[in-house]
């Protein structure tokens, strides 16, 4: 006969936490213990399902070459690209000027990438997206996802009902993994901001404040 055990699926993972350092840059992240109570057969440890790609660097975008595959240059639907355009775009945010803007069809919804006017014509900013069957679902993968990196810094509630971290990860391919980027879930999505910054990580969380309420 089979027996039916009331079981208990433990998920330990990090969440965030409103405790900051003395500047406003450097937030941290505590990890607690969500014990999910539920009738099954048996009594298992729930394992994650999503693992994050490793990160890899954006080959740079010169006049005259078409988009790598996957890509079509168009204006990005969340954001204005230059501050010819208007306020508050990506330019203006990023700190540098656009030259080119693609958007990324692979996505649903779709990302966008932002190049450089000059110099090496490289990517200065990107936006990726990624969408789970739940709210819980992508705030994991957030967390998982800024795990990959480094020099966590949690912000919750960047905006109400928007948590996000920022970390340190591969973007500009002479920058190594020092290029700091903002992860951050919205309902069952989860959107990952990177930057060609490397000396703060503010950028890229003003770019997810930007995009959030329209994505």
């Amino acid at each position: 006969m089979k027996r039916v055990l009331a079981g208990v699926a433990a998920v330990t993972g990090i969440v965030l936490t409103g405790c900051t350092s003395a500047s406003s840059d450097n937030p941290t992240i505590s990890t607690i213990e969500t014990t999910v109570h539920s009738t099954v057969t048996q009594t298992r440890t729930a394992a994650p399902t999503f693992r994050p790609k490793p990160a890899t660097t954006v080959a740079p975008l010169p006049p005259g070459q078409a988009p790598a595959k996957g890509e079509v240059e168009r204006a990005c639907p969340y954001i204005l690209s230059s501050q010819d355009q208007g306020p508050n775009s990506l330019a203006d945010l990023e700190g540098d000027r656009v030259y080119r803007t693609t958007v990324l069809t692979g996505m649903k919804p779709v990302g966008c990438r932002f190049y450089f006017w000059s110099d090496q014509y490289q990517a200065i900013a990107e936006i990726a997206t990624r969408s789970f069957s739940s709210a819980l679902d992508a705030h994991n993968a957030m967390v998982l996802t800024a795990a990959a990196g480094n020099q966590n810094q949690g912000y919750p509630n960047l905006l109400p009902g928007v948590d996000a971290i920022s970390y340190r990860t591969k973007f500009l391919g002479r920058d190594g993994d020092r290029d700091w980027a903002c992860v951050f879930s919205k309902g069952k999505l989860m959107v990952t901001v990177r930057t060609q910054r490397t000396d703060t990580s503010l950028n890229a969380r003003l770019i997810a404040k930007a995009i959030a309420p329209k994505i």
